[in-house]
């Protein structure tokens, strides 16, 4: 586990905010070469300590063991995830100093947004309108799966989404860390925050009808009723906030 917290070879991905990602190749016993994600965590400085102090610091479970725990949970609802292969923690007279969590690559993907931004903008119209359908009707599989579950992700962003396959038609959750699974009767309108964190950026890539789409084909519904109509408009209310800031992120 030390030589893993220690990790600095492969490719370094990100690193922010108390964590590094990193791009590994190794090969096992089979002779077989895997590339895996790295994910590091570190909890040096007090600011970090505090806010985590009832998630792993001391008390309760670290964030790897919570992501790691999640993307099990996601699977065994038979939605697509990055494959959880290992989570370890280190600890100094019971204080949660380091913790990391590996997981499976997933070949040839890209997060949502970079598909958005880069991908469909280059494609002939009708193959891009073709393919934001697709992606429309997968994204609400994917989340009403996850919903009907019971499990709020909580950080439902489009870069926290990776897209493959030949047509984009594969969706991989990922990044659960504060993702929760709720009894029926504890629920309620929890889901409607993931709704409103995946529509905060959807406003400059899909036309108002196709978002509209989206909540029917997430409902399995084919039109509106007074209910859902409130339902959209707290939804909308809870993105507005989010926005600016997801939009300033992909530099709009």
């Amino acid at each position: 586990m030390s030589s893993l917290l220690n990790w600095e070879e492969g490719v370094l991905v990100e690193s922010a905010n108390g964590s590094e990602v990193w791009r590994v190749s190794i090969t096992d016993s089979a002779s077989v070469e895997r590339v895996l994600y790295l994910k590091k965590y570190f909890l040096y400085d007090s600011k970090k300590f505090r806010s985590e102090f009832l998630k792993g610091a001391f008390f309760g479970r670290s964030k790897a063991s919570r992501e790691f725990g999640n993307l099990e949970r996601l699977r065994g609802f038979e939605i697509d995830v990055t494959v959880p292969v290992a989570f370890g923690e280190e600890r100094s007279l019971g204080r949660l100093t380091r913790c990391f969590l590996m997981t499976e690559e997933v070949p040839e993907s890209r997060n949502l947004d970079q598909v958005l931004m880069k991908e469909l903008p280059e494609m002939p119209a009708r193959l891009a309108k073709s393919t934001r359908q697709s992606l429309i009707f997968r994204l609400a599989e994917a989340t009403r799966k996850m919903h009907r579950n019971g499990f709020v992700h909580r950080g439902f962003f489009f870069r926290n989404i990776l897209i493959s396959g030949d047509r984009f038609n594969r969706v991989f959750v990922f990044d659960a860390p504060r993702g929760r699974k709720w009894p029926g009767w504890l629920l309620g309108r929890k889901p409607e925050k993931d709704l409103a964190t995946i529509d905060s950026a959807a406003t400059v890539f899909f036309r108002r009808t196709e978002r509209l789409r989206f909540y029917l084909k997430y409902h399995e519904i084919e039109r509106l009723t007074s209910e859902h109509k409130l339902t959209i408009a707290r939804i909308l209310k809870r993105a507005e906030p989010l926005r600016a800031r997801q939009l300033r992120r992909l530099g709009f």
